[in-house]
C-alpha cells in the first residue's frame, strides 16, 4: 500500500547553514545543515540525534543577508544518514516571524527558479 503524503506545502531542496539548541531531554546544541525547506518546516542534518517531540531553537544564515533568521521548531522524525555519522531530522516550524519566513522563502524560491533558468539556457544552447 502506498504511503500517503501528509505535507501541506511543497519542499524545495536547498543548503543553508544553521545552529541549533534542543530544549528537551537531549539538551544538544551545535551546527547543522538545512537540506530542504517548505513553509511548514525543514529537513536538517545534525551531528547528533535529537528526539522526536523535542523543541529546537534554530538560527539560519541566508547567504548575502547578515541578519540571522530565528525559529523554534518541533522534531517530527529522526533517521540515521546511510554511510555517515550524522542524522537527518524533520523539523516543523512552531514559531517564526512572518518577515523572517518571507526572507527565507524568497531566498529558497529564487534559487529554485534560478535552477530552471540554468537548465533552460543549457537546453537552448545545446539544441541551437
Amino acid at each position: 500500500m502506498p504511503i500517503k503524503e501528509r505535507r501541506k506545502f511543497m519542499r524545495i531542496a536547498t543548503t543553508l547553514e544553521a545552529e541549533y539548541w534542543a530544549k528537551g531531554p537531549s539538551m544538544l546544541a551545535g551546527h547543522g545543515e538545512i537540506r530542504d525547506l517548505s513553509r511548514g518546516g525543514m529537513r536538517m542534518f545534525l551531528p547528533n540525534a535529537v528526539q522526536p517531540g523535542e523543541h529546537v531553537d534554530v538560527t539560519l544564515r541566508v547567504p548575502g543577508d547578515n541578519v540571522p533568521i530565528l525559529t523554534t521548531a518541533e522534531v517530527t522524525w529522526v533517521q540515521p544518514v546511510k554511510g555517515q555519522t550524522k542524522v537527518g531530522a524533520g523539523l516543523r516550524f512552531l514559531s517564526i516571524r512572518p518577515l523572517d519566513m518571507a526572507r527565507l522563502l524568497d531566498f529558497v524560491y529564487s534559487r529554485w527558479l534560478g535552477s530552471f533558468d540554468k537548465t533552460t539556457s543549457h537546453t537552448a544552447a545545446t539544441t541551437s
